[in-house]
């Protein structure tokens, strides 16, 4: 059946429900770009943006002519097919993404593609002219045709992938948050994962988000045969005002990394979480760069105190990873053991594997007196 959705503009996208064609048909694997490394990309002191929109994206890809009856579908006017590439089709998204990879790879190091947005981004306003050049040439080499009113050209900040971004910092889209401010008080189970899965996207601007959001896990992350069970109390009431406060109060907004100055990641263990917050000293003040959490799994639970710190290091590792490679880091926590590491981390379980993971950036260990 084919359907008209309502857009943020008041026009229809035409969409054709695909389920039944999409379970027989092949998968391509071909990812889609990282959110997360797109977005720290364009945070390397540029000052000029370019956001350019294509019209109507996926229909100016022609779809080969043997395969056009496989997207045919039924209107109360007769059976149509399409001749270009429809949404709903499961390898529509990696496709367009690869072609237009392919179309930009000469202006890799000046822009971003994700699907239909593309962003331009320079230190300059000379530079940015020649970039913008480049790559409106490229898209007329294959033909792409823009959607004007939905381009940017030459911006200090642009929203893109749901923040705003400008030359040092990054910030939650005002009407994302909005959004989430407008959700009411769950009483269902999946309005609680809508609630939580919207949120979620913004946790790196939330310290110690997983601590404060675990009593609403507690509640969400019920398999198939507990799902019935689902209960609001006090405790989940108490954790989503306290979520919504910190939206409103707290400063919600990160800085980009300076060039040549060193990480600080300070990192923290309690029973039942982890946490740490990567920071940078810059002109004798502290910027908070990106802030990670989540909670222990039960077994994580029963490791020992310094084990539980280890594993904390550890997780901010890995989560930060694109952040901390080849950067100079100074790692703060306040356990003492960590003075002996050398020696109890061939003893612990996967301490040997921390410690192999940790070698390899960290630059100093700092434990306060």
């Amino acid at each position: 059946p084919a359907i008209l959705v309502k857009k943020k503009d008041g026009s229809y996208r035409f969409v054709v429900d695909y389920k039944k064609l999409n379970l027989i048909t092949i998968k391509d694997s071909s990812p889609l770009p990282n959110m997360e490394e797109s977005i720290r990309k364009l945070g390397q002191g540029y000052k000029y943006f370019s956001k350019l929109d294509l019209k109507s994206g996926f229909y100016q890809i022609p779809i080969h002519e043997a395969d056009r009856e496989k997207t045919a579908f039924v209107t109360p006017f007769g059976l149509y097919q399409f001749n270009v590439l429809p949404m709903g089709l499961i390898n529509s998204s990696p496709t367009f993404q690869k072609v237009m990879n392919d179309t930009l790879k000469p202006c890799r190091q000046f822009s971003l593609v994700y699907l239909d947005d593309i962003i331009v981004f320079s230190r300059s306003y000379e530079e940015h002219t020649i970039h913008l050049a480049q790559v409106f040439s490229a898209l007329s080499s294959k033909h792409f045709v823009l959607n004007p009113p939905k381009c940017e050209l030459m911006v200090p900040t642009i929203n893109y992938l749901g923040h705003t971004i400008s030359e040092n910092r990054i910030t939650p889209l005002t009407e994302k948050i909005q959004a989430i401010l407008n959700i009411k008080e769950p009483n269902t189970l999946a309005r609680a994962n809508k609630f939580i899965g919207a949120l979620s996207w913004y946790r790196k601007f939330i310290p110690n988000f997983a601590t404060i959001a675990a009593p609403i896990h507690a509640v969400t992350n019920l398999n198939k045969n507990d799902r019935r069970k689902f209960k609001w109390t006090s405790q989940q009431s108490k954790a989503f005002h306290q979520l919504k406060q910190m939206l409103i109060t707290a400063p919600l907004f990160l800085h980009f990394p300076v060039n040549n100055q060193p990480f600080i990641l300070t990192t923290d263990a309690s029973d039942f979480g982890i946490g740490g917050v990567l920071q940078q000293e810059v002109n004798g003040q502290l910027r908070n760069l990106y802030y990670h959490s989540q909670l222990m799994t039960p077994c994580e639970r029963k490791y020992s105190p310094i084990e539980k710190e280890a594993l904390a290091i550890y997780k901010c590792f890995a989560r930060m990873r694109p952040y901390l490679l080849g950067r100079s880091i100074i790692v703060k926590t306040d356990h003492c053991p960590f003075e002996f590491t050398s020696v109890i981390f061939i003893k612990i379980g996967y301490g040997v594997y921390w410690c192999g993971y940790s070698g390899k950036v960290w630059n100093k260990l700092s434990v306060p007196a």
